[in-house]
């Protein structure tokens, strides 16, 4: 049988469109029938939590220097990990000795999360702009 991986695209703040794999399809045997869509509010300690997942996992820092590559990272293992590991890596993060390695590193993850998605929500009385379905709107 024919093994099919197929992609699936998303968004992570401004990124615009990013294909990514879908852990769930990867080398599925059968064929997808159906799409699902969502998008869910995250912040941005979850970005960074998802990134100390993807460190965890053996990816070099440096990796991240390549934006595109950050995103899907961010896309693939928010969807293939879940909220709850996502939740227990923030915390993990959070947790690591004032001056040690992991707290130098989940510094760097937070550094790069903001380079790539901002540092937060404007400021009162402040407009941001953001696309949402192709059309620019101010929050």
């Amino acid at each position: 049988m024919m093994l099919v991986t197929s992609k699936a695209t998303g968004h992570v703040g401004t990124s615009g469109p990013i294909d990514f794999t879908p852990v769930l399809r990867e080398d599925a045997e059968t064929p997808a029938t159906m799409q699902m869509a969502m998008n869910v509010d995250i912040s941005l300690e979850d970005a960074a939590a998802a990134l100390w997942i993807v460190l965890r996992g053996g990816i070099e820092l440096s990796a991240l220097d390549n934006d595109r590559f950050t995103h899907e990272m961010v896309l693939e293992t928010i969807f293939a990990e879940g909220g709850n590991a996502v939740a227990a890596a923030r915390d993990e993060m959070n947790d690591q000795p004032a001056g040690s390695f992991e707290a130098h590193t989940a510094h760097a993850l937070r550094s790069r999360v903001a380079a790539l998605y901002g540092t937060g929500p404007a400021v009162a009385g402040q407009a941001r702009q953001c696309r949402a379905d192709r059309r620019e709107v101010a929050r």
